[in-house]
Formats: structure tokens, sequence, C-alpha cells
């Protein structure tokens, strides 16, 4: 099995969905899938702080922590194995951005309109595209480093990782110009649809 296969399923079904919503909802998704990119990179310590406090707290019960004739050793041991290795937390990341990105697929299902034409699903086969893209590009680099199941892939998860970063910030570019493009359009649509046409006028003679 290769990474580029699941890569390609992965495209695959984010170009069929964008397709079913349109490019509306789609846009909304991947404003959700930024969104989420930028808390788990700059709230990420946090989670996993949080996380290990959880455990720890729940484990010193457990254990019989206060009943414990040591509760002070006890609490020390349990800190040096703690549930997520503050190292490498990119599997609890991974975690956390894939909620969020579901609740932006549904969030976006709910409060923006579906497509209306076959025009505005082909636009949502392309924003999909793109969404597909960065959803394989941050599993690859949050999940699969740390996945305690190993696969015998041909191609390492690091390196699918690093190819598909590697056109990310392109692909961002021009997934951002097409959206403005997108809008523009739209809205010379909508505003020639609602210009009112002058009424035809009688002549007198």
């Amino acid at each position: 099995m290769n990474y580029s296969y699941l890569v390609a399923g992965i495209l695959g079904l984010f170009v069929a969905v964008g397709f079913w919503r349109g490019w509306l909802r789609e846009i909304g998704m991947m404003g959700g899938l930024l969104v989420s990119w930028l808390i788990v990179t700059t709230a990420g310590g946090s989670f996993v702080s949080a996380v290990n406090r959880i455990y720890l707290i729940a484990a010193f019960i457990v254990d019989g922590g206060f009943d414990a004739r040591q509760p002070t050793a006890l609490i020390q041991q349990l800190r040096v194995h703690p549930l997520i290795d503050p190292r490498h937390p990119g599997f609890l990341l991974g975690i956390v951005f894939l909620a969020m990105a579901g609740a932006s697929f549904v969030l976006a299902n709910r409060f923006v309109a579906a497509a209306g034409n076959r025009s505005a699903q082909a636009l949502g086969a392309l924003v999909g595209l793109a969404n597909g893209y960065l959803t394989a590009y941050l599993a690859f680099h949050y999940l699969a480093p740390s996945a305690p199941v190993h696969l015998p892939l041909a191609v390492s998860s690091s390196d699918a990782a690093d190819v598909l970063g590697r056109y990310l910030p392109t692909l961002l570019v021009a997934g951002v110009a097409v959206a403005i493009g997108i809008a523009l359009l739209s809205s010379r649509r909508l505003g020639s649809k609602t210009s009112p046409r002058p009424a035809a006028g009688r002549s007198k003679g």
C-alpha cells in the first residue's frame, strides 16, 4: 500500500462532497479549517497541559492517592509518565483539529445555503479539492507520525507530509484568489438580476 492512494482517496471524497454541497459551503468550511489550524498551532500546548492535568487527577484518585501514606511520591511518579508526551503532542493535536474540522462541516451545512445550480457545484468541487488537500496535509502532519499502528507503507508518513506541505502555500494562495474571483462574479450576477429595468412607455400621437 502507498500513501499516494490514501491521499487520492481523501481528495476524491472531498471533491465529491464539495460538488454536492456547493462552493458557498465549501468556502465556509475552508475558513473553519484555517481557524482550526490557527487554534491548534497557537493553543496546542494548553490542550496538552489540560489533558495531562485531568489524567493526573483521575489516575491519582484511581490509585488511591488520598489514602496513600506518601501522596506526593505518587504524584511525582504519575508526572513522570504523562498521558500525552509534551515533546510529541501530534496525535492529540490531530484529534483536536479533526474535531474542529467536523464542527466546521456541520456549521457550514447548518448556516450556509446549498448549491443552487451546476456551476456552483462545479466550483464547490474545486474548493472541496483545496479543503481535502489541507485536511490531508494536517492529518499526515499531526496523526501519522505518532500513530500507534505501523503499517508496511511504501512511503513514510513524514515524507507524505513534506510533499503535501511543499505545495500548500501555493494552493492556499490560489484558493484565496479563486474565492475572491467567485465572490466578484457572484456579486455582478446578483447585481444584474436585481437591477430595475426601465418601464416601457407608450408613445402618444
